[in-house]
């Protein structure tokens, strides 16, 4: 089913955006986030993936792409007078609360409904900006880890690596999204 908004709310978002109702938050995001392109390089010096560090800011404030009155799309580039500055980093609460909307999500849905690889990209930023000591982002780690060995070949190093992951040994980095990108490039 899809999200109905309301009439003034449908004029402010791109034709394009498709969320189900379903969808969690950060799968409402990956969906929006792929529809309008946004960027996800980590070193990005034009923009430095705003529309991903308001986004963050405002999941962790219990808001969700779903909602009528979500502010951050990607033709909008001025956020400050209405979200206040650039968000840098963000406060272990708020990575706390990220973690449990992530760890939420279905990695399936996600890859099935953004592109790829931008959808690992996504996942990356989380990693990136999310990252802590906590037992939260391990049991995120553990999560997307398991969804994502169902996604690679079995017995690859990526998907041994990705079930040790599963299986509490570590936590997800970059470089494993790198590996699951080039082990889903050989399946295509």
């Amino acid at each position: 089913m899809v999200f109905n908004f309301d009439a003034a709310a449908r004029r402010e978002l791109p034709p394009a955006l498709c969320i189900k109702e379903d969808m969690n938050q950060f799968e409402a995001l990956c969906k929006l986030a792929s529809d309008e392109n946004w960027c996800w390089n980590l070193f990005c010096t034009t923009c430095g993936h705003m529309h991903f560090r308001y986004a963050f800011s405002e999941l962790a404030a219990g808001k969700s792409p779903t909602d009528p009155n979500w502010l951050v799309h990607g033709r909008y580039t001025r956020y400050s007078n209405r979200l206040g500055p650039l968000p840098r980093s963000y406060t272990e609460e708020q990575k706390e609360r990220k973690h449990g909307i992530c760890g939420e999500a279905d990695i399936s849905s996600i890859a099935s409904n953004c592109k790829f690889p931008d959808w690992l990209g996504y996942l990356g930023l989380v990693l990136n900006h999310m990252n802590s000591r906590s037992v939260s982002y391990k049991a995120l780690s553990s999560i997307w880890a398991s969804q994502l060995a169902d996604l690679v070949s079995s017995n690859t190093p990526i998907h041994v690596r990705l079930e040790e992951v599963a299986k509490g040994s570590g936590v997800l980095n970059i470089k494993d999204l790198e590996n699951c990108e080039s082990d889903m490039m050989h399946n295509i």
